[in-house]
């Protein structure tokens, strides 16, 4: 069979050693969605890639592989934008850290998702320079467990179909779908302020170019990101170990 080569856009996910000179690269691209790739002899010359394969980085990736079948080989990236920002504050660091680990435990290999690619570049760019980096990093949160079918619908009570108006609005623990107070009643569950859950549908649909104009208070931010962190956990039946680095009080 003939070799493989494939030149496409790229985020670095994350990079591991394997062997004593090569590293596993874990790309999100453009043409086929996630891949892994190995970056031959990566970790002995640091020329090569110079600096290339350090995760958040936006390049130009050139791989190939001798076999359809077979794993791919990165052999040279281009920088297009490293996001060095994020690496040397350690704010920005955690958060964007567990937002490429939820990616890549969202994201099956091989399957293109031009959706979460630009959402991931819009979110790189955006904690890049903001200030507030936790809600740039709640909008990401709703978007992708949004794409992944999951994001409930909350303005919208599951069982009437009624907008809830009381304050605060009750929601499944399992699901995150919301009752409105009357069909409530009877049911065990947990609850979330009616200005938060506003806000999280906001940042589900909106606009790329609209959605980091929101504005919550503290006490708003801690709950949506308690309430976010919940359902990812609930859906992938796993604590991401990025949570265990990022403290969040009011």
């Amino acid at each position: 069979m003939a070799p493989v080569n494939l030149t496409t856009e790229a985020v670095v996910i994350s990079a591991s050693a394997l062997g004593e000179s090569d590293l596993l690269i874990t790309l999100f691209t453009s043409h086929t969605g996630k891949l892994k790739a190995v970056a031959k002899g990566a970790k002995r010359s640091t020329k090569r890639f110079m600096n290339a394969l350090e995760p958040f980085t936006e390049l130009t990736a050139c791989l190939a592989k001798s076999r359809p079948s077979g794993m791919w080989r990165l052999d040279s990236a281009v920088i297009q934008d490293g996001h060095e920002s994020i690496r040397t504050d350690f704010n920005r660091f955690l958060y964007a850290s567990l937002c490429l680990e939820l990616t890549d435990l969202w994201q099956k290999e091989g399957i293109r998702d031009p959706v979460v690619l630009e959402l991931l570049k819009w979110y790189l760019s955006e904690v890049s320079s903001s200030t507030t980096p936790l809600i740039c990093s709640l909008i990401f949160k709703t978007r992708l467990l949004k794409t992944a079918g999951f994001m409930p619908c909350l303005t919208e009570c599951k069982i009437c179909g009624m907008s809830p108006t009381d304050n605060p609005v009750f929601f499944d623990r399992a699901t995150g779908e919301v009752f409105c107070k009357r069909c409530q009643k009877g049911r065990s569950g947990g609850s979330l302020g009616l200005g938060t859950a506003m806000s999280l549908d906001f940042m589900g649909r909106a606009g790329l170019d609209k959605v980091g104009r929101i504005r919550l208070s503290k006490d708003q931010s801690l709950e949506a990101w308690q309430f976010m962190k919940q359902l990812h956990c609930r859906h992938l039946h796993k604590k991401p170990s990025s949570y265990k680095l990022i403290s969040i009080s009011r």
